[in-house]
């Protein structure tokens, strides 16, 4: 992928006092990962929106088996993560990328063969939806880590939040793709181009230049499960690490139901992707606002993002017209981006580069035990009842956690160096 660089320089040269948004994609290494991470996203996006719908089709639109779809994609994140964040530290990052996209192009590939044969049924599906979330599992972490290596410390919080536009991007494109390409031809089809995707990205990583740095090669000096210990201690014993925990999972444990009950909202498979879309167009609109913020008043944006968050998650389930709800998913996906964003700045600008694997593995699997909990929980509330009091039941279980956490800092005391720092 080619970068403008003539058109990126004058963006940069914009700014005198900080780095611009875009500054990092002036680096080839990780413009590389940007896209790849970007298409790899867009694929997942694809792959959840075409399940869940597939699942409707064959169970009638049961709330918990839609539900579900979305579980069996997180769970197996929450107990694959953290080895996964281990390896990272421990392997030639590069590497881990290439064979896990590999793991992925198969699983997407036997999953678009049971589609077009029609012998997919929903038991299979759950049971080779697992495989295709190990291949994410590992992918998470790895992404991440290789962002630090690839720019400068100036620009981490830039480069974390263009990863998080990668994340947002595919998730306005991804949904809209799959749901415009159901409508026409099926399911099968949004697989095939899936499986498809995974073969480009693969090329991409082939072609990355990158050096392990010296936390990817000590691998003989390490035991692997001395490894997880450490991460496990550190994450325990570090006050501003527990608060991040405990503030991501309980936010993603309420607005789980979003996601997990999008498929059951909507009667068609447009209007399914087109929401989904709205969703993360709201998020990419955050993004351009908390891209110039920097790692600055954390807790307060944290704090204000997660209020507004659960007034909106309550205020759409109770209106369910597409039109007055896009401005509503719209405006959740802003919150949700600002909520996830200051998060991972805060970790990766207090992480030593030696810990960085780890300590992101963590955050990913309590906020992924979290949606998958979360989601299959929602699910069967709605069962039981409806969606519209279940969305507005999630809204006010956030606003009664954000009571009680909100005095909880996700910032390490003053004088805590960034791991950048650490390394110069």
């Amino acid at each position: 992928m080619r970068i403008n660089t003539v058109y990126v320089d004058w963006i940069v040269n914009q700014s005198t006092n900080s780095p611009s948004l875009f500054s990092p994609l002036t680096n080839r290494g990780f413009s590389t990962i940007w896209a790849a991470n970007s298409l790899s996203l867009m694929a997942f996006w694809m792959t959840e929106v075409a399940c869940a719908w597939q699942m409707r089709l064959m169970t009638g639109a049961d709330p918990l088996l839609v539900a579900s779809v979305y579980t069996a994609l997180q769970l197996p994140i929450v107990l694959l993560v953290i080895p996964a964040g281990v390896l990272t530290d421990l392997a030639d990052r590069r590497r881990v990328m290439i064979w896990t996209h590999v793991w992925l192009g198969f699983g997407l590939g036997a999953l678009f063969w049971l589609t077009v044969t029609e012998r997919i049924t929903p038991l299979l599906l759950l049971v080779v939806l697992p495989l295709i979330a190990v291949g994410q599992a590992l992918r998470m972490p790895g992404i991440a880590t290789l962002i630090p290596d690839l720019v400068s410390t100036r620009q981490i919080p830039a480069a974390v939040s263009l990863n998080s536009m990668a994340q947002t991007s595919s998730r306005i494109v991804g949904p809209a793709l799959a749901g415009a390409v159901i409508a026409g031809t099926g399911v099968a089809a949004v697989l095939a181009i899936n499986a498809t995707v995974m073969v480009l990205i693969i090329f991409l990583f082939l072609r990355l230049r990158y050096r392990p740095g010296k936390n990817d090669l000590p691998m003989s000096r390490q035991r692997f499960f001395r490894a997880v210990t450490e991460g496990l201690l550190f994450a325990a014993a570090t006050r501003w690490k527990r608060n991040i925990l405990i503030r991501l999972g309980t936010f993603f444990a309420c607005s789980a139901a979003v996601p997990a009950l999008m498929a059951v909202r909507f009667d068609d498979s447009e209007t399914y992707g087109f929401m989904y879309a709205c969703f993360g167009g709201g998020s990419l609109l955050g993004l351009l606002v908390i891209g110039k913020l920097g790692h600055q008043r954390l807790d307060s944006r944290l704090t204000a993002a997660l209020f507004v968050c659960a007034l909106f998650m309550m205020l759409f389930g109770m209106i369910d017209r597409p039109a007055l709800a896009a401005p509503l998913l719209a405006g959740i996906g802003a919150c949700w981006i600002f909520c996830s964003n200051s998060i991972m700045v805060a970790a990766q600008m207090q992480l030593k580069s030696s810990m960085r694997g780890r300590g992101l593995s963590f955050i990913y699997a309590v906020g992924t035990a979290c949606l998958a909990g979360g989601g299959l929980l929602w699910g069967a509330v709605a069962r039981t009842t409806s969606t519209t009091s279940t969305l507005v039941a999630s809204g006010v279980c956030l606003l009664l956690l954000l009571a009680a956490t909100h005095r909880l800092s996700i910032s390490a005391p003053d004088g805590h160096t960034t791991p950048a720092a650490e390394n110069e």
